[in-house]
């Protein structure tokens, strides 16, 4: 059997930037068109679910809700923290402030 929250930590270990992405989620395009926008997407790595099967799917999901506390697509890891979703992406874009947030994570300099 898989063990599934021991990848998810391994995964989140071994980068400062880090997203749980599915190639089929609106929210997770959107989230990549703001890596784009900003020129940072190499800097990302991107975790994506989206070929697996359901089930495989779904373990996964569980795996990143008990160690990062989000199952939500995308969910964006800062240092092995959780840091956003698409949601605070939007809040921060509509709000003036994403590219002094990206400052604040030093995805930007």
């Amino acid at each position: 059997m898989v063990d599934y929250v021991s990848k998810v930590k391994e995964l989140i270990k071994g980068h400062q930037f880090f997203q749980l992405t599915a190639s089929w989620c609106p929210d997770c395009v959107y989230a990549n068109s703001v890596w784009k926008r900003f020129g940072v997407e190499d800097k990302i790595h991107l975790f994506d679910i989206g070929d697996l099967s359901g089930p495989e799917r779904e373990q996964w999901r569980q795996a990143f809700q008990k160690v990062t506390g989000s199952r939500n697509l995308p969910t964006v890891l800062v240092d092995g923290k959780f840091w956003a979703t698409e949601s605070e992406l939007h809040r921060f874009e509509a709000g003036g402030t994403l590219e002094q947030e990206l400052k604040k994570i030093n995805l930007l300099s």
